[in-house]
């Protein structure tokens, strides 16, 4: 009797399918805990091990370290999408673009039509966060989405979670502006630098991916017509909410039972704001993907 081949008793194995695109949460995992790193080491660098550096390195560190998110992105997320099959285009466009626009038109619409820190700060908490939430975060998430709707609407959405990768363009974009114009004109120590970077940073990673959502519900779902407009009213008041609350704890407004240095308690802060953030809207888009599939197989 003839032996039979191992090989003919085992089924053939499939080959992996290839993932055609880059994995939008995996990169903003990465780009968050790049910039939190570079923040904390900095932090503990200048109040822990007292690094002093000549004036000309230290302005060129400070830019260096504004352009963080930026780096992180490029590194993370613009560079990976050259060697996937289907790369997302037009991201480097919605960067540039959003960097104009807050540069052109969001902070002037800030600084000088509303100049909200001459009466906001001012204000009772309450009256803050809603004065916040219709001056920076309306002014911050429209323009957020007109650059989105003008630029990479609606042949560049291929899958929801497009949604997510241009709306973190946009926030790095958004972010990156705000960061230099701070170094370049205050001129802050270096450890402040640090943490106002990453929170800048975090808050409209928070907020932009809140409008991801909804854009991806109208483009791939048929929600109420107003729905888009809620989610963006919603970035807007996370961006009210968050502002003063920060503001509070890094200036010790708040009463917390922490005991930490005020500009650790602005980070954690920060990353407890944008990982909430993440986790909430990765669940909502995993229900709409397992949602779709069900309909489809209807």
């Amino acid at each position: 009797m003839t032996a039979l081949d191992p090989r003919l008793l085992i089924p053939p194995q499939e080959e992996e399918e290839v993932y055609p695109y880059r994995r939008v949460w995996r990169s903003l995992i990465l780009e968050v805990g790049a910039v939190f790193g570079v923040s904390i080491a900095l932090y503990a660098a200048v109040d822990i091990f007292r690094l002093e550096l000549l004036r000309p390195i230290q302005s060129v560190v400070s830019i260096l370290v504004a352009l963080t998110p930026l780096s992180a992105w490029l590194v993370w997320s613009w560079r990976p999408e050259q060697f996937v099959p289907q790369p997302r285009q037009r991201l480097l466009a919605v960067v540039v673009i959003t960097m104009l626009a807050a540069n052109a038109v969001g902070i002037p619409l800030v600084e000088d039509f509303f100049q909200v820190e001459r009466w906001l700060p001012l204000s009772s908490a309450i009256n803050r966060i809603i004065g916040y939430t219709f001056t920076v975060g309306v002014v911050q998430e429209t323009l957020k989405y007109l650059v989105l709707r003008y630029v990479v609407w609606d042949e560049h959405l291929r899958i929801r979670l497009d949604s997510v990768a241009y709306s973190a363009a946009c926030a790095v974009g958004y972010a990156t502006v705000l960061n230099l114009r701070f170094v370049l004109t205050d001129m802050p120590a270096l450890d402040v630098i640090a943490v106002r970077a990453f929170e800048t940073y975090m808050l409209h990673i928070a907020a932009s991916i809140v409008v991801a959502y909804g854009l991806s519900e109208v483009r791939f779902s048929s929600p109420t017509p107003i729905f888009l407009t809620l989610t963006l009213a919603l970035a807007a008041a996370i961006v009210g909410a968050a502002v003063p609350l920060r503001a509070g704890l890094v200036n010790a407004a708040i009463a917390v039972p922490v005991s930490a240095p005020k500009p650790l308690l602005g980070l954690g802060f920060g990353l407890a704001l944008v990982a909430a953030s993440l986790l909430t809207v990765s669940f909502l888009f995993t229900y709409a993907e397992r949602r779709a599939a069900e309909a489809a197989r209807e």
